[in-house]
């Protein structure tokens, strides 16, 4: 911790705008025209603040996704994960998975919200929070990178918004759109759709919007031309063989200051694959991809079922500012594959692990009021609420016997937090205060010994933790070109309950874990820049923990303290009317105490510590109606010093990704996108793939065997047509 404290000094004493680090372009379409010079302005985000903020004025480090980028993202890759981790600065490198475990935020967890509405579980980490809702539902997503409290409830890394779509202006307007992917290595069993058809209208006060999609997607091949597992060992969850379906509905009514509105979306899933057999013949040393084999090793389907209401009534004008109140449900069953065959040294006997599925029902509010404050010396803006939900989350065992308790949530959050502007405006200082209240109650239960596999009886009972959260920051403007900002912030989540009480074997009573939630202190530091034609940003961030969460050889949960650090930076430039550059990236590094004697002395693995990640596009508009665009990303190397060897901590070579787009404008309703997945041809094995790869040291894989070793996609194409009328 000494060696940082110089960056930790100084952002505490520059008292700068905390956690901003805007990525001014955040990947966003190319200023290609004039118009486009005020689009930050234009970018109206929610989720820095929870009120409504133009992009320029956020205080918080924050990514856009806009609906543009995401349409035309999702037609190579219908997947937000994949599309994040090409986009944001500070996301891991995509699975190539539905999974986001082992994708995180600055190194650590985030919350996934839908419309403020939490997916994620404080309970039990299922892995398909950002894979929750179908992209044709999405209009913009939001990505905080680094601690906060502004919506709580299990934030160490930062949140991801999604936003759905909103209503349009007239009184009727419809969209629709088919797309379709395919690989060259198999053009029938790879072969992808998905067709997508809404409304929107408004009159009278009175606005309404429906859309609805369809997908089912095909096999998927490496650059070699073999199919890959279609649910691969240590990336659970793939996108081979998959239908699903996403339903968005919203009605509302706005009057002078008045607006409510009630808004239902559906996202389910299900895969039905005849390549679900075991999954075999990798072999890191040969560079030898597993591959699938037919038949299915699962008594259920795996699949997904979420549900997410909410009810928003806003009046802008109450009290000399705003109130904004949110009502939420959220109903989520996610059925998981019983994909880990594994042989061991001993033929013909293997181990095939049990089929679970975990079910979790959350119901929570949220009220925030923004007041400005009347005072003559510098404007003052104070932001207050609280915030309450209540979860009940199990995980149940499909083939076996449940050796997991009941859990019940109930969470209480007040907050405020207060900004001033000062000096002509050009410097502000804003900083508050989230006290969480989190209850937890466990029913009794059985547990299995991970070690001896024998049962034991747990006594349940209640857990309490009551967490201040704090934060400060600032920004100050230098001149009209650059800015300085920087600041401090704290988030707090349970800490992998869930796993701890399934796979710790040294408990017999839930009481022992009292103390096991885990408050994360983050700083940041950075400078910003606008000019003409460019935007730069870089940003330097450190973020440490004292009961951070980790895992040994056999999987097993380890706690201890950890600290992680790295930089951010983003860059655009439009060199003509007609063609924009522009990149960002990122490296982090990070350690933990592997025996509790206060200092880190050990690397984290590469499932929370990804390698040195680069970003990069190359974007052409010759004429009004065409636009290309050329994109790639550049995943490092990395070889964790650890004495912890086993999953996550294995030697992680890098690879080079590129994908090409061309946007024709085929008349004012109508546009045709075509698109090329890793137009290159890459043969590469993803970062958690790569990380998990376990051939020399576990003692259940056999020899040329590794279940971890799976390739990546290869070339793939896809087209999509879209028309409004």
């Amino acid at each position: 911790m000494l060696k940082y404290s110089g960056l930790v000094t100084v952002a505490l004493l520059a008292a700068v705008q905390g956690a901003f680090a805007q990525d001014l372009t955040l990947e966003e379409e190319p200023a290609l025209s004039t118009e486009d010079a005020t689009l930050l302005d234009l970018i109206v985000i929610k989720s820095a603040t929870r009120t409504e903020t133009p992009i320029s004025e956020a205080t918080v480090s924050v990514s856009v996704v806009t609906q543009d980028q995401i349409e035309r993202q999702s037609t190579i890759n219908n997947n937000i994960g994949d599309i994040l981790s090409k986009t944001v600065p500070g996301f891991s490198p995509s699975t190539q998975s539905m999974t986001d475990y082992g994708q995180t935020l600055r190194g650590r967890n985030f919350l996934t919200l839908i419309d403020g509405v939490p997916q994620s579980s404080n309970l039990i980490t299922n892995g398909r929070s950002l894979n929750s809702i179908g992209t044709t539902a999405i209009g913009q997503v939001e990505v905080i990178r680094g601690a906060t409290a502004a919506y709580g409830f299990g934030a160490p890394g930062g949140l991801v918004n999604i936003i759905t779509k909103k209503p349009e202006d007239g009184e009727f307007n419809a969209n629709m759109s088919v797309g379709v992917k395919a690989s060259p290595s198999s053009l029938t069993e790879s072969f992808s759709y998905i067709t997508e058809l809404g409304a929107t209208g408004s009159k009278n006060g009175f606005f309404y919007l429906a859309n609805g999609s369809f997908e089912q997607t095909g096999a998927s091949y490496n650059a070699d031309g073999q199919r890959r597992p279609p649910d691969s060992y240590g990336t659970q969850g793939g996108k081979d063989d998959i239908m699903a379906y996403n339903v968005l509905g919203k009605l509302g009514y706005e009057h002078e200051n008045h607006r409510i509105q009630v808004s239902v979306n559906r996202y389910q899933f299900w895969q039905d694959s005849d390549w679900s057999g075991a999954v075999t013949g990798g072999d890191r040393p040969t560079n030898s991809s597993a591959t699938p084999a037919e038949g299915r090793l699962y008594a259920n389907t795996p699949a997904m079922d979420n549900i997410t209401v909410s009810a928003n009534y806003l009046n802008d004008d109450f009290l000399g500012g705003t109130v904004d109140l949110q009502a939420y449900y959220n109903d989520n069953t996610t059925t998981f594959s019983q994909n880990a065959y594994v042989p061991v040294p001993f033929p013909p006997f293997s181990i095939l692990f049990p089929q679970y599925k975990t079910e979790s029902e959350k119901v929570g509010a949220r009220a925030t009021f923004d007041t400005p404050l009347p005072i003559d010396t510098f404007p003052l803006d104070l932001v207050w609420g609280v915030d309450f939900i209540n979860e009940n989350t199990q995980q149940v065992s499909i083939d076996n016997p449940t050796y997991a308790p009941e859990y019940e949530l109930t969470g209480f959050a007040p907050f405020a937090q207060l900004s001033a502007k000062f000096l002509d405006e050009r410097a502000t200082l804003t900083g508050g205060l989230r006290f969480e209240h989190l209850s937890v109650d466990i029913s009794d239960y059985t547990a299995l010994n991970t070690t001896t596999f024998v049962p034991r009886s747990v006594k349940g009972g209640t857990l309490t933790f009551n967490e201040p959260l704090f934060n400060i920051s600032g920004s100050f403007e230098i001149n009209e070109m650059f800015t300085v900002f920087g600041g401090f912030a704290q988030g707090f989540q349970l800490g992998d309950l869930g796993r701890t009480l399934s796979d710790d074997n040294s408990f017999t009573d839930v009481a022992a874990l009292q103390d096991e939630g885990k408050k994360t202190d983050s700083y940041e530091i950075g400078l910003r820049a606008f000019g003409d034609r460019w935007d730069a940003s870089i940003t330097g961030f450190y973020n440490e923990s004292e009961n951070g969460v980790t895992y040994d050889q056999s999987l097993n949960i380890v706690r201890s303290p950890e600290e992680i650090w790295g930089v951010e930076f983003t860059a655009n430039y439009e060199v003509t009317d007609q063609i924009a550059v522009g990149g960002t990236a990122t490296w982090m590094h990070g350690q933990f105490d592997t025996n509790n004697d206060g200092k880190v002395d050990s690397d984290l693995g590469s499932d929370r510590i990804p390698p040195l990640k680069l970003t990069a596009y190359a974007e052409y508009a010759p004429r009004d109606w065409a636009t290309f665009r050329l994109q790639g990303l550049y995943s490092g190397s990395r070889n964790p010093d650890s004495t912890t060897a086993g999953a996550g901590f294995e030697p992680v070579d890098e690879y080079f990704i590129m994908d090409a787009f061309a946007d024709f404008q085929i008349n004012s309703k109508s546009k045709l996108t075509f698109g090329v997945e890793n137009i290159l041809n890459t043969d590469y094995v993803p970062v958690l793939n790569q990380s998990y790869s376990s051939l020399s040291t576990s003692p259940f894989v056999l020899n040329k065997d590794d279940q971890f070793w799976v390739k990546g996609p290869g070339m793939t194409f896809s087209a999509k047509y879209s028309l409004k009328f």
